[in-house]
């Protein structure tokens, strides 16, 4: 789930994030512009903010967001992802995924300053969008919609005037023809330390994925019988590492970051929070429903998982309650909890079935009580580690 300012994307420890909306729409950080793709093929321009046959996901759960938009005879695909590296590369990719070629308009609106030089497009000299290749034509307009002469057939091509307003209304729309089957990848930097880079040379999505599944791998994690689930923890975890990195850093999310074992994302962000917002940040709801978990912010939710979970009371003398929010689907089948943080040290749990009996496994620091008292009320342990077959009530959910 994202707000409603869009999904953040970017990479843990390179500032603050940029936005992709509900069509495929892009702002970078801090910027009052943003970044629009069109689509012109053989019948018509399609806008993604007028299409119905848009659809938006997130590639394997990870700060990839795909957006993708009918056209004859299959889609236009746009991907949007951060990478490392100088200028903090946003990568912009659109991939041809039908049978006939088309033109993608990069649209840059409601901006201060426009100029353009060969690839390079430098905005409110800020940003820098590079794309492989000059445009084959460009227009631009000030105070008026740039659409008209895009899609009227009006572009100019050749060299690209510097364009000023003060007022912040320039639209300027680049051209590119992308070949059918095929992928065009521009990239957004920060002009100040921007190199003069191949966007072709950046990593792809597949490989960004790749890295985000490692940099989640180093925290708590969970293997429970709902992909959705699974699925929904893995999103809302990114997008709280990227939420880190704003400038104005809601508890929740320290809160959060700090609950799931992203230690020094968490101290970084305790470090920006003021004395009152502190002390909401170190208190800790008790286990509420799986239904007001999963309709919360990705924050909150994570909040909420991890007490359904793994419930470490604020006080360390009391019991840590592991699988609280056991569900009766789950009857039958595998679950795990790994490193999820406590007040004395990370605890991890398995849950492994031998007809109707439940073995749990666990390993704990010394001195940490572990109880499960939705699944079984009578059994508790001291032990730092061991097994223990358990009679799992029916009926809990």
């Amino acid at each position: 789930m994202s707000d409603a300012r869009g999904i953040r994307v970017g990479v843990v420890g390179a500032g603050r994030p940029a936005r992709v909306d509900e069509v495929g729409s892009v702002r970078p950080a801090g910027a009052s512009w943003h970044l629009e793709w069109w689509i012109g093929a053989d019948d018509r321009w399609r806008l993604p903010t007028n299409e119905v046959a848009v659809r938006q996901t997130r590639v394997g759960d990870a700060p990839v967001v795909e957006t993708a938009m009918r056209v004859p005879g299959g889609d236009a695909v746009a991907r949007v992802y951060g990478v490392g590296g100088p200028g903090q590369p946003v990568v912009i990719e659109v991939e041809n995924a039908s049978p006939a070629a088309f033109v993608l308009a990069l649209v840059v609106r409601d901006a201060d300053r426009v100029s353009a030089t060969g690839p390079a497009v430098l905005v409110d000299r800020a940003y820098v969008l590079r794309t492989p290749r000059a445009p084959s034509r460009w227009a631009h307009t000030v105070g008026s919609p740039v659409q008209m002469p895009v899609t009227t057939g009006r572009a100019e091509s050749g060299p690209f005037p510097a364009v000023r307003d003060r007022s912040g209304r320039i639209e300027a729309a680049f051209l590119h023809p992308v070949a059918h089957r095929t992928v065009l990848r521009a990239s957004l930097t920060a002009s100040a330390d921007a190199p003069d880079l191949d966007p072709r040379s950046l990593p792809d999505a597949t490989a960004v994925v790749a890295g985000w599944h490692h940099t989640l791998d180093r925290a708590m994690r969970i293997e429970v019988p709902d992909a959705a689930l699974v699925s929904r923890v893995d999103a809302a975890r990114a997008e709280v590492l990227l939420a880190g990195q704003e400038r104005a850093v809601g508890a929740a999310t320290v809160a959060a970051l700090e609950d799931w074992g992203f230690d020094a994302e968490a101290e970084a962000g305790w470090r920006f929070l003021p004395a009152r917002t502190r002390r909401r940040a170190a208190t800790r709801a008790p286990a509420g429903t799986w239904v007001d978990a999963l309709a919360a912010p990705d924050a909150e939710f994570l909040l909420a998982v991890k007490r359904l979970l793994v419930d470490d009371r604020p006080d360390p003398t009391e019991p840590v309650a592991v699988l609280r929010g056991w569900r009766e689907a789950w009857r039958g089948q595998s679950i795990a909890i790994r490193e999820a943080p406590t007040a004395k040290g990370p605890v991890s749990i398995a849950l492994r079935w031998h007809g109707e009996r439940a073995a749990l496994l666990w390993d704990a620091p010394p001195g940490t009580e572990l109880t499960a008292p939705t699944l079984d009320p009578d059994w508790s342990t001291s032990a730092p580690s061991g097994e223990a077959l358990l009679d799992v009530r029916r009926g809990a959910d």
